[in-house]
C-alpha cells in the first residue's frame, strides 16, 4: 500500500452546517479552497471560443491565463491529465490497486487543485464512476478513504453536473455508512478504522445525495422504517440514516410522488408529537431546512409556523428560564426560516419574526447580559448571513442559463428590497443593542456587514449615527473600540453605496471618516489601533486617493452627490500628510523606547516580534502600501517626502523600527520606482560609504548604524530587476562594501540579505503592479474621474498584467554575482583544515543565501534516477516536474555545470569533515545541514512560505470582497494577489519521483547527522531527513535498513546513535516511519523496536513508551487482499474514450489501453501481491511471537510485544493459534496492563471465531394494513394486533422442552412497533443451532486448549484473583471487555465450562466484597447471554443452579454492589428478549413479591426489576402491568429512596403512554400499556386532606359571578365575597394528624412521580398533570413543611414554570388557572399562580396568542384581588406580557386604568395605580409615544394619602430612573418642559431620594 498517501491532508470534512451553506451559495462552494475565487459565469475568450471550449472543460481557471507561461501551462496540464487518465485506467485494468491507483489518485486531486475542473463531463462522470464501486460495505481501508476524498472533490461543486448526467447508487454507502457507525468494530477489537474514515464518508454521502435516484427516498424509507421505534435507540439510527440519505434536491413535479410527498408529513408528525426529550430534533429541522434550500417554494409553512417560533423562542433561553428547554439548532432553524420568505408563509413568517424580536430586544441590552444574549446574537447573525447567502444565490440563478443540480428559486419567490427592508427594519432595534454587547463581540461585525450589504440605506445611517459621537468620546474607550469594529465591517457597502432616489449616497462619509480616525493610531492603545490600521487600510485599498476637486469646475455631467464628493477630495493631500506624520510619531516612539525597554527588540535581536509589534508593522505596511498603490504621483510625492525625511532624520537600535522603515522604502521604490529609486539608493549608499570603515571587517560587533542601513538596503534592494541592471555599478558598489568576510555575524545575515535579495530580483518571476493605473490616476479629471471607479472590479477581459521575467542580461549578472562571491567561498570550504569557526560560519551562510536568491533559475539536482517502486504503472522518467517559467528562460550554470550539484558535493565533504574534526561545532553543522534542506527541490518558493501567502490572502480577501456581489466584485489588488498565488502554488509544489543518486547521497548524509553525538544537530537532521522521506514516496525504503542497523543489539552503537535512530522512526505520528502501510517494512522494524538492547537511559525508556503508545493510537487495520468491481473495469475502458476527438485531452495513441498480452501478463497479480502481504503479514506476527516468548527479555519490551500483537487481530485473517494460545496464557499475568491487552484479544477472537448461528426469515402471519414496505403516513405505531407475536405473554410461552427448543426467538426490540421490515430474519429457534451445541471431541486444537487452560484449577483460581483485585476508582464500575470475554466463552464452548466457572461463581457470590461482586456480575451477565442460544434443557440445568444463588445474591446486595447488577441485568436483557429470558425474570418478581422491612432492600429490588424490564420497552407490557399491580398498594412509603424508586418505576411504565399511540382494542387489557392517567388517579385517591387544605372550590361556575371578579369581565370592580385567610394556621399545622401526614407523604411521592416524568417522558406535559396545578401553587408556600415547600418549588421553577405546553392543552391550563385565581383560596397560592402564568405564557407566546383575552382577564381580574401581594404579583405579569408585546398597551387600557386609579375604593384604586405601574415597566430602555402621559397620570399619586399608593407610585418611578437614567439625555427629548419639571421636583426632591 503506497505511504505517499501520507501526503493526503489529514483536515476533517466540513462541518453539515457550512455544507448547507454551500448548498446556498452557489459561487464560493467551499470556502477553504482558493479556487472559489473564478466566478463561475465569466469568459475570457470570445463567445464562439468559450462554447467550443466548454465542451471540453466543465470549468477553467480563467487566472491561469493571465500567467507569463499560459501556453506552455496549457500544454503540460492537457498531457498531466491524459497521463492520469491512462494511469487510472490501466492501474484497475493492470491490477496496481495499491501504489499506482493511489498516485494516479493523488495526481488526479493536484490536478485539480491546479487546474480546477479542466475535463469534460464525461470524463467527469466516468472519473465517478471509476471510483464509486470502491466504497462499500467491507471496504473500510486507507485506499478507500483517498477515494472518498476524490469523490467528493469530484462531487462537491455544484452545477457542473445534473441529476440527468449522474445517478449514485445509494445503498452500498448506505451499507458502508451503517458498518462504521452502528457496528462496534472498533470497540469489539475486530477492525481498526482509518482515523477520520468515518466523517469522510459522511462528506461523501453528503455530496452524493444529490444524484440519488428518484426511488431512492422509497426505499429508504422502506429500509429505516422499521427501525422508528420511539421507545428503542433505534429511533435514532431511522433519523440518522433519513437526514443523511434522503435525496431532497428534486425537481417540485417529482416532489409529491417520489420526494417530499412520501416523508415529511411523516417527519412534521414525529416533530410536533414529540414534545419533550426529543433525540431527533435536530435531524429533523436539518432535514426541513435542507427541502426549503433544494426544492424552495415547494412546501407552504404556514401552518406549522406557530410550532416552530414557540420551540425557537424556548430555545433563546429567556428569563432565566432552568428547567426543560427545547433545542432548536439555530445554523440550520435559521436557513429554514430564510427559505420561506417570498413564500405563502411570508405574511405570517413577518409577523412571526416580529413578535419574536419585540419579545427579545430588551433581553439584548447590555444591563441584562447572560446565557440568553449570546443565543440571541446567533440567531440574529445566522438570520442575516443565511439570508444573503440566498440573496446571492438569487441573483447568480437570474444572471446565469445554465442547467442546475438544485431547482431554481422561483420568480415570485425570490427576495425583493422590500423583504429585505422589512427584515432588517425589525431586527435594527437589536442590532442598536448588540453593537455595545459584552458577549460574543465577534459576532457584532459580520451581523452588521451582513444587514448593510441586505439594505445600505437603512444600516450605514445608523452605523455613522454611532461612529462620530464614538469618535469624539474620551470616557468611554471600549464604545469606541466596538463602534471601529462594526464600522470595518460596513466599510465595503459604505464604499460602494450607489445613489438613492434623491441621488445621495454616503460615500462623503468615508472621506470624513478617514480624517476623524487619525487619533485612533495610538501604541498606547493597541486593540484600537489595530481596528484603526484595518479600517484606514480598507479605505486606502478601495479608492483612488486622487485630487478631484478641479472637475467641479471643468465637468457638466456630475450630480450633486458627486460634486460634494469631488470637493471632499480635496484634503487628501492634507489626509495623506497627517497619516504619515502619526504612523512616524509612533516609530519614532518605538524606536526611541526599544533601547531603554525590553520591549522592543534591539536591530541585532534574533528573538520573533511580540504582538505589539506585529500589529504595527503589518499595519503601517498595509495603509502605506494603499496610500502608493492606489494614489495620485502628486499625493504620492507628499508621502515619500515625509519618508524621505525621516530616514534621513532617525536611526534607531530597534528591530522593528528597521522592519518598518525598510519595509515602507521598499513599497514605495516598487510601487513608483522612477520617483523614489534612485533617491533612496543614493541616501543608503552615501550612508554606508560614510560610516563603513576598514574597522567594520574586523569588529565582533558592528554599531547599530551600520546595521541599519545596511538592513534597509536588503529591502530596498526588491524592486524591478530593470532598475538594478540599469544602475548595475551602484548595486555593485554596494556589494562590494557589504559583502566581504566579516567577523561580526549580525552583519554578515544583514549583508547576505543584499546578497540574497538582489539574486532573488534578478532570476524570478514576479507581477508588475500599477502600470496601467498610475497613468490613470495623473489623468485630468476630464479624462479619468477617480470618484467614479471607488472600488472598481477588475475587468478581466481587458486586464492584463505585466510580469518581470529573468532575461539573459539578468541571469549574466546572476551569474557574474555567483561567480564573485560563491565561487571563492566554496573553494575555501573544499579545504577547510585551518578555518576559522566563525568565518565557515560565515562561510556556509552565505552559500545558503546565494542558494536561496537564485534557486528559482538554478535547475535540478542532476543524477541518475532510482525507481523507488516496482509498479508497472508508475514511471519516474514521465513524471512531470511542474512548470513555473516560459520555455527558453535562461538558467545559471557555473561553466556549464549544476550549480545544485556543486553546492551538494561541497557540502556533504564539509559535513564529513566537520563530523570528524569539528563534531562539536554545532551551528556550522546546523547550517549546513540546512543548505541540504534547500538544495534538491527548493525553487525558491516553499509550502510553509505558500500556506502563509494563502492564510494571507483569504483575509484580506474577506475584508476586501463584498460577499453579495461574489468574486465579480474583486478589485484589482485582490485578483493580483491570486494571480500571483496561483504561480507561488506551482513553485512550491514538489516532485518526489525525480529521485537520483544525488538525493539519495543526500538522505546518507543526513542519517549520518541524525545519529550524531550532538542532540541539536541530531533534532535539525532528523526532522529535514524525515521531510525528504516524505517529499520521495518509498524512498524510506532506500534507508530503512541502514536506520535499524543503530537498533540492532550487537552492534556497537552509541547511546547518541541508538536516540537518533529511535526518533527517526517515530517521529512524525501518523506518518511516522514505523506506521507506513506496508507489512514487509513493519517486519522488520517494530520487531527491532522491540529488540533494542535494554536501556535504564530515562530518554531511551521515553522514547520506546512513545512508540509504543503511537503505535497502540495511531494503528490501523491495512488492506490485505484488494480486488476490483466490474464497475470499475467498465469505467476504466470509458475513461479511456471518454474525450472527444477535437479535445486537448484526447490522445489516441497514449489512451488505446492496454494489449491483450499486457493484461494476461497482470490478471493475476492481485492474487500475488495478497500472497505476499499475508505471508509478510504472519511473518511479523511470527517475529513477534517468538519476541513474547523471549524469557530474557524485561519486561518492557515484552509489554510492547504484546501491545504490537494485539494490534494485528483482525476480521478478515485470524490469528494463528499459538498467539491465541499466548494471549490465554496472559490472562493470568501478573501485570494489570497485559491482562487487560489479553482479555480484549481473547475476547475479540471468540467473537470472531464464534460459531456462526443460524439465521431465518422470522414468519409474520398478519401484517396490518400500511405496515410493511412501501406504507404511507399516518402509520399506527404501538400496540397492535400484528405485533403482539412480538410481546411477552406469559399464557403463550412454551411449556415443554421441545416446544422451547422449537420457538423461533426474535431479540431487536424495535422489529414491529412502527412498520415490518421486507424480509425479517432472526435467530432460528433453538433446535436448529447445532453449530453450537458441539461437544469436546467438536473442537479444534486451539479450542481445546482453551478449554483445557480454564478448566486448570490453578489457572481458573488465579483468573478469579486477579480478575477480583481492587484497582483505581474507575474500575470500580462494570467492565464490557470482561463481560464480552465470558460472553465469548459460554457460547463457543456451550456448557463445558459451566461447573468449572458455577465453582468460581459460587465464591464470589457469597463475598461481600465490591470488587468480587462486579466480577461475579460481569461473570453471570456472560453465562446468560452467552447460553441464550444452547438447547432449552440445558439452559434449565444452568437456572437450576444459577437461580437460588442469585436470589440469595440479591437477597443481602450491598448499595456498592447494586449499580453493577443493574448494568449486568440490563446488558442481558438489552441483548435478548423478554421470553428468552423468564427464568430471570421469574427470580427477579419473586423478589421484588418477597416481603421485606428493609427499604433499601425493597428499593434495590425494584431497581434490578426495572433494569431489565426498560430494555424490553413495549414489548414487555404485561411485566409492567404486572410491576404496576404489584406497586399499587405501596404507591405512598415513609423512606424517601423507596418512594423515589417506586415513583421511578411508575414512570418508566408509563414511558410508553403517548398521547397517538395506537392501542388495539381487540388486545386484552394486560397488554395495554400503563397510563399516566392511571397512575396520577391512584396518587389523587390517596390526597384527600391536601386538597382540603388547598380549600379549592371544584365545581366553580365560572361564567355564573358567584365569587365575584370571576365572572371574566375586565372590570376592576371589588370581589363580593368576605376575605378569606389561610385554612390552617400555624398552630393546627403543629398538630397533623395521622390522615395529613400519609397524604403528604403521596404529594411527596406526587412530585416525584410528576417530576421524573417530565424529566423522561416524550409527552411535555401530560393531560392529567394540569389538574394538579393548584397544589403546586398552594405547597410550593407551605410553612408547616419546609422541605416539602423546597420540593414543590423547585418542581414549580423547573418544570411547571419552564415547560412546553402543547396547543391543544392550552384551554385547559388557563381553565386551572382562572379557578385558582377566582376561587377563595390562600393568597400565597394566587401569587405562585401569577407567577407561573407570567414565565408560561412568555415562554409559550405563539401557543397562547389565541387565548390572549382570556389571559388578560385574569390578570386585570387579579389587580383586583383584596390581598396587595397578589396585586403586585399580576402588575408584575402584566408588565413582562406587555413589555415582550404579547399584549398592545391601548389608549382603551391606559383609560382604563387610568379610571381605576381615581376609584374611591381602595384596592381598586391600588389596582389601577399597578396597571399603570405595568404599563410603565414595560418599557425599560424606551419613553413610547404614550408614556409620558401615563407618567404624569401615576405623579399625580405620590402624594396620596394611601400609604400604599404612595409606595407603589414610589417604586415605580425609583424602577423608571433606574433604567432610563443611562441614555436619559435621549429619553428626556420625548417629554414637555412641564413634564421634565414634574419628574425632576419627584425624582430629586429631598423626600424622595433613591
Amino acid at each position: 500500500m503506497s505511504d505517499s498517501e501520507d501526503d493526503i491532508s489529514s483536515s476533517g470534512s466540513v462541518t453539515e452546517a457550512e455544507d448547507l451553506e454551500e448548498d446556498i451559495d452557489m459561487e464560493e462552494l467551499d470556502v477553504t479552497e482558493l479556487e472559489n475565487i473564478h466566478s463561475d459565469d465569466e469568459g475570457l475568450e470570445t463567445e464562439e471560443t468559450d462554447k467550443k471550449r466548454e465542451k471540453h472543460f466543465c470549468k477553467e481557471i480563467w487566472q491561469l491565463k493571465k500567467l507569463p507561461y499560459s501556453a506552455e501551462l496549457e500544454e503540460q496540464a492537457n498531457r498531466h491529465f491524459i497521463m492520469i487518465k491512462k494511469g487510472l485506467a490501466e492501474s484497475v485494468l493492470l491490477n496496481d490497486a495499491a501504489t499506482g491507483f493511489c498516485h494516479w489518485t493523488m495526481e488526479l486531486d493536484k490536478y485539480i487543485d491546479f487546474y480546477g475542473r479542466r475535463f469534460s463531463k464525461e470524463e467527469h462522470i466516468q472519473l465517478i464512476r471509476l471510483f464509486l464501486p470502491l466504497v462499500k460495505k467491507g471496504a473500510i481501508f486507507r485506499n478507500v478513504k483517498i477515494a472518498m476524498r476524490t469523490l467528493y472533490t469530484l462531487l462537491c461543486k455544484k452545477d457542473f453536473l445534473t441529476r440527468q448526467d449522474l445517478v449514485i447508487e445509494w445503498r452500498p454507502l448506505m451499507e458502508l455508512y451503517v458498518e462504521v457507525t452502528f457496528k462496534n468494530l472498533e470497540e469489539d477489537g475486530l477492525f481498526l478504522m482509518p482515523d477520520g474514515f468515518r466523517s469522510d464518508l459522511h462528506t461523501l454521502i453528503f455530496y452524493a445525495r444529490p444524484y440519488f435516484s428518484d426511488n431512492s427516498v422509497q426505499e429508504l424509507l422502506d429500509e429505516v422504517r422499521p427501525f422508528m421505534c420511539i421507545w428503542d435507540e433505534s429511533c435514532l439510527r431511522y433519523w440518522k440514516l433519513l437526514d443523511l440519505f434522503l435525496c431532497t434536491a428534486m425537481p417540485v413535479e417529482k416532489q409529491l410522488t417520489h420526494g417530499s410527498g412520501l416523508w415529511l408529513d411523516e417527519a412534521w408528525y414525529w416533530y410536533d408529537e414529540i414534545t419533550n426529550n426529543s433525540l431527533f430534533e435536530t435531524q429533523a429541522i436539518k432535514m426541513f431546512a435542507r427541502l426549503s434550500v433544494e426544492c424552495p417554494g415547494h412546501i407552504d409553512w404556514t401552518d406549522k409556523l406557530d410550532l416552530i417560533f414557540t420551540r425557537l423562542l424556548r430555545a433563546l433561553r429567556l428569563g432565566h428560564v432552568t428547567g426543560l428547554c427545547q433545542i432548536f439548532n439555530q445554523e440550520y432553524g435559521s436557513i429554514w426560516l430564510v427559505f420561506m420568505m417570498g413564500t405563502k408563509a411570508h405574511e405570517r413568517l413577518m409577523s412571526h419574526l416580529r413578535d419574536l424580536f419585540s419579545q427579545v430586544e430588551s433581553f439584548l441590552h447590555p444591563s441584562n447580559n447572560g446565557l440568553h444574549t449570546q443565543h440571541i446574537m446567533v440567531l440574529l447573525s445566522k438570520l442575516l448571513s443565511n439570508t444573503l447567502l440566498r440573496l446571492k444565490r438569487e441573483r447568480s440563478e437570474k444572471s446565469q442559463g445554465r442547467s442546475r443540480t438544485l431547482p431554481l428559486i422561483p420568480e415570485e419567490m425570490r427576495l425583493t428590497q422590500d423583504h429585505l427592508n422589512e427584515l432588517v427594519n425589525m431586527m435594527l432595534p437589536s442590532l442598536k443593542l448588540i453593537a455595545f454587547t459584552k458577549t460574543c463581540k465577534e459576532l457584532v461585525s459580520p451581523a452588521f456587514r451582513s444587514a448593510c450589504l441586505l439594505c445600505p440605506k437603512i444600516i450605514l445611517p445608523v452605523v455613522l449615527d454611532m461612529v462620530y459621537p464614538a469618535l469624539e468620546t474620551l470616557v468611554e474607550p471600549h464604545r469606541l473600540l466596538q463602534t471601529l469594529g462594526t464600522l470595518l465591517g460596513v466599510l465595503i457597502p459604505l464604499v460602494k453605496d450607489e445613489p438613492d432616489a434623491e441621488g445621495k449616497t454616503y460615500r462623503t462619509h468615508v472621506i470624513t471618516i478617514l480624517n476623524s480616525l487619525l487619533p485612533g493610531l495610538d501604541c498606547n492603545d493597541i486593540s484600537k489601533c489595530m481596528v484603526t490600521y484595518q479600517i484606514i487600510g480598507v479605505i486606502v485599498n478601495m479608492i483612488p486617493i486622487v485630487d478631484c476637486s478641479e472637475a467641479v469646475h471643468v465637468r457638466c455631467d456630475l450630480t450633486e452627490d458627486e460634486k460634494e464628493l469631488c470637493s471632499a477630495t480635496a484634503n487628501f493631500d492634507s489626509i495623506i500628510s497627517m497619516i504619515m506624520d502619526r504612523m512616524f510619531d509612533m516609530l519614532v516612539a518605538v524606536g526611541q523606547t526599544a533601547s531603554t525597554t525590553s520591549t522592543h527588540g534591539s536591530i541585532a535581536a534574533k528573538t520573533g516580534n511580540n504582538i505589539e509589534d506585529q500589529i504595527f508593522h503589518r499595519g503601517t505596511l498595509s495603509v502605506f502600501k494603499g496610500i502608493c498603490r492606489n494614489s495620485s504621483t502628486e499625493l504620492f510625492t507628499i508621502a515619500i517626502n515625509k519618508l524621505y525625511s525621516l530616514a534621513c532624520e532617525h536611526i534607531f537600535d530597534s528591530r522593528i523600527a528597521n522592519d518598518v522603515i525598510g519595509d515602507m522604502i521598499q513599497v514605495a521604490c516598487k510601487f513608483h520606482p522612477d520617483i523614489a529609486f534612485q533617491k533612496f539608493f543614493k541616501l543608503v549608499i552615501s550612508k554606508l560609504q560614510g560610516c563603513i570603515t576598514p574597522e567594520f571587517y574586523t569588529e565582533e560587533k558592528v554599531e547599530f548604524g551600520i546595521l541599519w542601513w545596511i538592513s534597509i538596503a536588503s529591502r530596498m534592494i526588491k524592486i524591478h530587476p530593470k532598475l538594478l541592471l540599469e544602475n548595475w555599478h551602484m548595486v555593485e558598489t554596494l556589494m562590494d562594501l557589504v559583502m566581504p568576510l566579516k567577523k561580526c555575524t549580525v552583519a554578515t545575515e544583514k549583508a547576505l540579505n543584499v546578497l540574497d535579495n538582489v539574486l532573488d530580483q534578478l532570476t524570478s518571476i514576479q507581477i508588475n503592479s500599477l502600470v496601467e493605473r498610475r497613468k490613470m490616476y495623473d489623468m485630468s479629471t476630464e479624462q479619468f474621474l477617480a470618484i467614479r471607479h471607488w472600488a472598481a472590479p477588475v475587468e478581466k477581459k481587458h486586464w492584463n498584467p505585466e510580469w518581470i521575467i529573468p532575461t539573459e542580461e539578468s541571469i549574466d549578472r546572476a551569474t557574474q554575482l555567483l561567480r564573485k562571491w560563491l565561487v571563492p567561498t566554496i573553494d575555501a570550504l573544499n579545504a577547510p583544515t585551518g578555518m576559522k569557526k566563525k568565518e565557515l560560519l560565515h562561510h556556509l551562510y552565505l552559500i545558503r543565501s546565494a542558494l536561496l536568491g537564485s534557486c528559482f533559475s538554478l535547475p535540478l539536482l542532476e543524477g541518475k534516477i532510482i525507481p523507488l517502486t516496482d509498479s508497472h504503472i508508475i514511471n519516474p522518467e514521465e513524471e512531470m516536474v511542474t512548470i513555473v517559467k516560459p520555455k527558453g528562460t535562461p538558467e545559471i550554470s557555473i561553466d556549464g555545470k549544476n550549480v545544485r550539484n556543486i553546492i551538494l558535493d561541497c557540502t556533504i565533504d564539509l559535513i564529513d569533515w566537520l563530523l570528524e574534526h569539528r563534531p562539536d561545532d554545532v551551528k556550522s553543522i546546523q547550517e549546513a545541514v540546512a543548505i541540504l534542506k534547500s538544495l534538491p527541490l527548493n525553487r525558491g518558493y516553499t509550502k510553509e512560505l505558500y500556506n502563509t501567502s494563502s492564510t494571507s490572502y483569504r483575509v484580506t480577501k474577506t475584508m476586501l470582497c463584498d460577499k453579495l456581489a461574489g468574486n465579480r466584485s474583486n478589485i484589482e489588488m485582490i485578483v493580483e494577489e491570486y494571480v500571483m498565488l496561483l504561480h507561488r502554488k506551482r513553485v512550491a509544489h514538489t516532485q518526489g519521483w525525480h529521485y537520483n543518486e544525488n538525493h539519495k547521497r543526500l538522505q546518507d548524509k543526513l542519517l549520518k547527522v541524525a545519529t550524531s553525538t550532538y542532540s541539536e544537530n541530531r533534532s535539525k537532521a532528523q526532522s529535514i531527513l524525515l521531510s525528504k522521506l516524505r517529499e520521495h514516496p518509498y524512498s524510506y525504503k532506500l534507508i530503512v535498513n541502514d536506520i535499524l542497523a543503530f537498533l540492532e543489539p550487537g552492534n556497537d552503537v552509541t547511546h547518541e546513535q541508538l536516540k537518533g535512530a529511535l526518533y527517526l522512526l517515530i517521529d512524525g505520528k501518523k506518518q511516522s516511519l514505523m506506521l507506513r502501510m506496508e507489512f514487509e517494512q513493519q517486519a522488520k522494524m517494530w520487531p527491532a523496536l522491540v529488540r533494542v538492547q535494554h536501556s535504564e537511559k530515562p530518554s531511551i525508556i521515553a522514547l520506546l513508551e512513545t512508540a509504543q503508545n503511537m503505535i497502540v493510537d495511531n494503528y490501523e487495520s491495512y488492506r490485505l487482499k484488494y480486488e476490483w468491481e466490474p464497475k470499475n473495469v467498465e469505467a476504466a475502458w470509458k475513461l479511456l474514450k471518454a474525450a472527444d476527438e477535437n479535445s486537448p485531452l484526447h490522445n489516441a495513441q497514449m489512451l488505446r489501453g492496454p494489449s491483450e498480452e499486457t493484461l494476461a501478463k497482470y490478471k493475476n497479480l492481485l492474487t500475488e501481491k495478497y500472497e505476499k502481504s499475508k505471508s509478510n503479514y504472519f511473518s511479523l506476527i511470527e517475529q513477534l511471537f517468538v519476541l513474547a516468548n523471549n524469557a530474557t527479555l524485561h519486561w518492557r519490551p515484552l509489554d510492547m510485544a504484546y501491545s504490537m500483537l494485539s494490534m494485528q487481530v483482525r476480521r478478515d485473517c485470524p490469528l494463528p493459534d499459538n498467539v491465541v494460545k499466548m494471549f490465554v496464557r496472559l490472562l493470568i499475568n501478573d501485570t494489570v496492563k497485559t491482562r487487560r491487552i489479553a482479555s480484549a484479544v481473547v475476547a475479540s477472537w471468540l467473537k470472531m471465531t464464534k460459531p456462526k448461528a443460524v439465521k431465518r426469515e422470522y414468519v409474520i402471519p398478519y401484517k396490518a394494513p400500511n405496515t410493511s414496505t412501501g406504507a404511507k403516513h399516518p402509520i399506527p405505531y404501538g400496540f397492535r394486533s400484528d405485533n403482539r407475536i412480538m410481546m411477552y405473554e406469559e399464557e403463550k410461552l412454551p411449556k415443554t422442552d421441545e416446544e422451547w427448543d422449537s420457538f423461533q426467538f426474535c431479540c431487536k426490540q424495535n422489529w414491529g412497533a412502527y412498520t415490518w421490515p421486507k424480509k425479517l430474519r432472526t435467530y432460528a429457534p433453538l433446535k436448529e443451532q447445532t453449530a453450537i451445541d458441539r461437544t469436546y471431541e467438536e473442537f479444534s486444537d486451539v479450542e481445546k486448549y482453551i478449554v483445557d487452560t480454564f478448566q486448570d484449577e490453578k489457572f481458573i483460581t488465579r483468573f478469579r484473583e486477579l480478575f477480583s483485585i481492587e484497582m483505581k476508582k474507575e474500575d470500580e464500575l462494570f467492565n464490557a471487555v470482561n463481560f464480552s470475554l465470558f460472553q465469548g466463552l459460554f457460547r463457543c464452548y456451550g456448557e463445558v465450562l459451566t461447573q468449572v466457572f458455577r465453582t468460581q461463581l459460587e465464591i464470589l457470590l457469597t463475598s461481600g466484597k465490591e470488587y468480587e461482586q462486579k466480577l461475579a456480575a460481569e461473570m453471570t451477565a456472560g453465562l446468560m447471554n452467552g447460553s441464550k442460544l444452547w438447547k432449552y434443557e440445558k439452559q434449565r440445568r444452568l437456572w437450576n443452579w444459577l437461580d437460588p444463588l442469585l436470589t440469595k445474591t440479591f437477597e443481602v446486595m450491598k448499595e456498592d454492589g447494586l449499580r453493577n447488577w443493574g448494568v449486568s441485568i440490563a446488558t442481558v436483557c438489552g441483548c435478548s428478549e423478554a421470553r428468552m429470558l423468564k427464568p430471570l425474570l421469574d427470580l427477579l418478581f419473586k423478589l421484588v413479591e418477597r416481603p421485606t422491612d428493609n427499604a433499601y432492600a425493597a428499593s434495590s429490588r425494584m431497581f434490578l426489576i426495572q433494569s431489565a424490564l426498560c430494555q424490553f420497552e413495549w414489548r414487555g407490557v404485561e411485566l409492567w402491568n404486572k410491576l404496576v399491580g404489584m406497586m399499587k398498594g405501596s404507591l405512598v412509603q415513609p423512606f424517601a429512596n423507596l418512594r423515589d424508586r417506586v415513583a421511578i418505576s411508575l414512570v418508566s411504565a408509563t414511558w410508553y403512554d403517548l398521547p397517538a399511540v395506537a392501542v388495539d382494542p381487540s388486545l386484552p387489557k394486560h397488554l395495554h400499556p400503563p397510563r399516566i392517567s392511571e397512575i396520577t388517579d391512584l396518587y389523587k385517591d390517596l390526597l384527600g386532606t391536601c386538597w382540603d387544605e388547598v380549600r379549592m372550590v371544584r365545581d366553580v361556575d365560572i361564567t355564573n359571578g358567584s365569587t365575584g371578579n370571576a365572572s371574566g369581565s375586565t372590570s376592576l370592580s371589588v370581589p363580593n365575597g368576605e376575605t378569606i385567610t389561610h385554612s390552617a394556621s400555624s398552630a393546627s399545622l403543629a398538630e397533623v394528624s395521622e390522615v395529613k401526614k400519609q397524604a403528604r407523604l403521596t404529594l411527596r411521592a406526587v412530585i416525584s412521580f410528576v417530576f421524573n416524568t417530565c424529566n423522561q417522558s416524550y409527552d411535555a406535559y401530560p393531560p392529567s398533570f394540569i389538574q394538579l396545578l393548584p397544589l403546586w401553587c398552594h405547597y410550593s408556600n407551605d410553612v408547616g413543611d419546609e422541605e416539602l415547600q423546597k420540593t414543590c418549588s423547585a418542581l414549580c421553577i423547573t418544570q411547571m414554570e419552564a415547560i412546553f405546553i402543547p396547543l391543544q392543552h392550552a384551554p385547559e391550563v388557563i381553565r386551572q388557572f382562572q379557578q385558582i385565581l377566582s376561587s377563595q383560596c390562600w393568597w400565597k397560592a394566587k401569587v405562585a399562580a401569577l407567577k407561573m402564568i407570567r414565565m408560561l405564557v412568555f415562554s409559550n407566546r405563539f401557543v397562547f396568542r389565541i387565548h390572549r383575552d382570556d389571559i388578560g382577564m385574569i390578570l386585570v381580574n387579579s389587580l383586583n384581588d383584596n390581598q396587595i401581594e397578589v396585586r403586585e404579583r399580576a402588575s408584575d405579569a402584566l408588565s413582562t406580557l406587555l413589555q415582550s408585546k404579547f399584549f398592545e398597551t391601548t389608549p382603551e387600557l391606559v383609560t382604563k386604568f387610568s379610571t381605576a386609579a381615581h376609584s374611591k375604593d381602595l384596592v381598586q384604586a391600588h389596582g389601577g395605580i399597578m396597571g399603570l405601574s405595568a404599563i410603565i415597566l414595560a418599557s425599560p430602555y424606551s419613553v413610547p409615544e404614550f408614556l409620558p402621559g401615563v407618567l404624569m397620570t401615576i405623579c399625580r399619586f405620590a402624594t396620596d394619602k394611601n400609604a400604599t399608593i404612595r409606595e407603589a407610585v414610589k417604586r415605580t418611578l425609583s424602577e423608571f430612573k433606574r433604567t432610563h437614567q443611562d441614555s436619559w439625555r435621549e429619553h428626556e427629548q420625548q417629554f414637555n418642559e412641564d413634564q421634565l419639571m414634574v419628574l425632576r421636583d419627584l425624582l430629586i426632591s429631598p423626600n424622595y431620594y433613591v
